[in-house]
């Protein structure tokens, strides 16, 4: 630092490092895209010159650029292409909608909205709406008889099934559903006394298919539609302090191919490390693993800014909805990704094909960990994966002996703190009964050091509402605190969310801590997270997010 000056200097704050050497600093000092120097602000300030950019942080806190560990990126920009209905309080006012709409666009076009009810769970439909029920086509006709009308359904996991969306009749028409029309498994056509079609679709699969199959003619989202939705993802990722994501649960080519051009670009603002969704079923797993495995395998392909390795591998699942979905490949809807079925013996056939080809494997253990260990320790016994940090995906619930597994193992864990404990702890509490506390074990995770990191599982795509979650620990609804002997600190939740994530990714030695030599990722934030009211979090202001030394989100 004698003969170059720092490129940007942050003076003044109150900054959260992580580095055991100096855990709280004042002011930091970066050239190029890496912290050259954290400490006071008297020895930073002397690293500048005239071409310095000097940040007065005027108290604000800054900490390591957060990395949401189970992300769902993409789906976030997509939820704004289509017209909102969130503040419909009746049906008038979603023909209002509807009406609005139709005269902006030339007869015969679709119209294509949201769902009915407030994001993000939608939990208040049809509730929320005066008349307690859901519009029928004869709602919709009264709107726009000149046009094919469809209000989309939830994504599943937004909330849980059923999920409900609705045609009105020119987009029956189009669709050609008729009152003989057989719908497929797990979905019901609501029909009136006279046995037609109401155009409300019921859907009882956790995964719905509805648009693959009955709706297919409905418009889709195309290439340009995920480009330009993963741009406004970014953006607004990067507002919340995200600098990086994983997405474990896996990548459709579709999407892949959206982030490569985004890469291609310049405009991937964030570093997102992506696993391989599995276009292939169980019968050609041992001709396919092997490709994917050729350019996946081990720490992948990329750079620090966008890396696909690894696969998602479903254990479980339905085959039914399995087979739709694939044979709808290469679109996959809101999912993003392709969704698979396995027995268990397709689960460890592919699982050792994995491991024997050096591939990262990540699987939801929402409701099989148990399984899931067995197979990993059975495969573990003749082929290291250890260095592969191996990914529990959705870890929901855990015993200590479970978890003591997990750390023999290598593996790490990514949990959704939002899903389960804040949207739905007591109803998940309920399923486990008296194995209440093994509920998102975090406290425990870090007690046995099985490395892990928090998400949002885009629902919402805000990781303060999951750092609440994991020290509040209550349910939204009732308010009642589940699994008190769980709850991380404050630090612990932000350590999670920074060094955690981080490792998830392996980039600890790059990033997660404030610490010279690091690579310059960071926010700064208004108000300081380990101390403001926990229940006014969601308002917590990121004035500044820097990636690699680059401002990505506030002014320069």
């Amino acid at each position: 630092m004698d003969e170059i000056a720092a490129d940007r200097v942050l003076v003044n704050g109150r900054i959260v490092t992580f580095d055991p050497a100096r855990p709280r600093a004042t002011a930091l000092a970066i050239v190029g895209d890496r912290i050259v120097a954290v400490g006071g602000d008297g020895e930073i300030r002397r690293l500048r010159d005239r071409r310095t950019n000097v940040t007065d942080l005027r108290g604000a806190t800054v900490v390591p650029g957060l990395v949401d560990a189970h992300a769902h990126l993409d789906r976030e920009g997509l939820k704004y292409l289509y017209p909102s209905l969130a503040r419909c309080r009746s049906i008038a006012d979603i023909q209002a909608v509807i009406r609005r709409l139709a005269r902006t666009q030339p007869r015969g076009e679709w119209i294509v909205t949201m769902p009915v009810g407030t994001p993000p769970f939608y939990m208040d439909a049809p509730g929320g709406l005066r008349e307690q029920r859901w519009p029928t086509r004869a709602d919709l006709d009264a709107a726009a008889p000149g046009h094919p009308v469809h209000i989309r359904g939830i994504w599943g996991y937004w909330n849980k099934p059923p999920v409900v969306s609705i045609a009105n009749s020119a987009a029956l028409a189009r669709a050609g559903v008729t009152r003989d029309t057989v719908p497929p498994k797990g979905v019901e056509i609501l029909k009136d006394a006279a046995g037609e079609p109401t155009g409300v679709f019921v859907e009882h699969n956790l995964v719905q298919v509805l648009e693959f199959t009955l709706m297919r003619s409905a418009p889709r989202f195309t290439h340009a539609d995920r480009l330009a939705a993963l741009g406004d993802s970014l953006r607004r990722y990067a507002a919340r302090g995200v600098t990086a994501i994983y997405e474990g649960h896996g990548i459709a080519p579709e999407v892949l191919a959206v982030y490569r051009e985004a890469h291609a670009r310049g405009a991937l603002k964030l570093r997102a490390a992506l696993a391989v969704s599995p276009t292939w079923d169980a019968a050609d797993a041992e001709r396919a693993i092997p490709e994917v495995a050729a350019w996946a395998g081990g720490r992948g392909l990329g750079d620090d800014r966008l890396r696909v390795a690894g696969i998602s591998l479903h254990y479980g699942g339905d085959p039914e909805v399995a087979r739709i979905l694939h044979a709808a490949q290469p679109y996959t809807g809101w999912a993003g990704f392709v969704e698979s079925a396995n027995s268990p013996d397709a689960y460890r056939e592919q699982a050792e094909l994995a491991a024997r080809h050096r591939l990262r494997v990540n699987t939801l253990v929402t409701r099989n960990l148990p399984e899931v260990l067995d197979v990993w320790e059975k495969i573990a016994q003749s082929t290291p994966i250890a260095d592969l940090r191996w990914v529990a995906v959705h870890l929901n619930a855990a015993t200590g002996d479970q978890l003591a597994r997990l750390k023999r193992l290598g593996a790490v864990a990514t949990t959704n703190p939002i899903s389960y404990l804040w949207r739905s702890a007591a109803d998940e509490a309920r399923k486990l009964g008296d194995a209440s506390e093994t509920l998102l074990p975090h406290r425990s995770l870090e007690r046995v050091r099985v490395p892990f990191g928090l998400a949002t599982d885009n629902k919402p795509a805000d990781p303060w509402l999951a750092f609440r979650a994991v020290v509040e620990r209550s349910d939204m609804a009732s308010g009642e605190i589940l699994g008190p002997r769980e709850r991380l600190t404050r630090l612990g939740a932000l350590r999670a969310l920074t060094v955690g994530g981080a490792f998830v990714t392996f980039a600890e030695r790059e990033r997660g801590v404030l610490a010279p030599g690091r690579q310059a990722d960071l926010a700064v934030l208004e108000q300081d997270p380990l101390t403001m009211p926990l229940a006014e979090i969601e308002s917590l202001v990121c004035r500044l997010t820097i990636v690699g030394g680059r401002v990505v989100h506030g002014d320069e």
